[in-house]
């Protein structure tokens, strides 16, 4: 079943084209803007890294191109509004900003010389067991290889 879900993943991520049997595909720059809340990967075992092992993660895109997160080790019941006001009183010089081309999200960090993530994107159209319409799936390239080595599920923050 882990193959089965790595294949199909890998699949949705490479094909940038949508028909009626394709269950998502890129994002638009519209639905990747908001709040977002990771959700359990459904199957850890994919999972060849996790360089961000806190449990609870909530990150926000915002039109400009700035990206903003937080984690933590305790679970919250966090509306939009919430997060806006979170993310709204930390300090915004210097934040990471992100780029969306077609099916890939480059994330740079100017505090960071060379700091550069690479992920392929993927926005769900229709429910497939416990990943729902409107999921992200970002996964995480090994700058090297290009081979994915970690992914993230999010759900969008109402």
């Amino acid at each position: 079943m882990v193959k089965i879900v790595s294949i199909l993943l890998f699949l949705f991520i490479s094909y940038s084209g949508l028909s009626q049997e394709v269950p998502g595909g890129p994002p638009s720059k519209g639905e990747l803007i908001g709040y977002w809340k990771m959700v359990e990967w459904p199957n850890p075992d994919v999972q060849k890294i996790n360089p961000w092992p806190l449990p609870y993660q909530w990150f926000a895109f915002y039109k400009d191109g700035k990206v903003m997160s937080m984690m933590q080790t305790e679970d919250l019941d966090v509306s939009s509004k919430d997060l806006e006001l979170v993310f709204s009183s930390l300090p915004t010089k210097n934040t990471p900003f992100y780029e969306l081309k077609g099916q890939f999200l480059t994330i740079k960090n100017p505090e960071i010389k060379g700091y550069v993530e690479l992920w392929g994107v993927n926005i769900f159209t229709r429910d497939m067991g416990s990943v729902k319409a409107g999921d992200l799936v970002m996964s995480l390239a090994n700058h090297k290889t290009g081979e994915p080595v970690y992914y993230r599920l999010l759900r969008k923050v109402e």
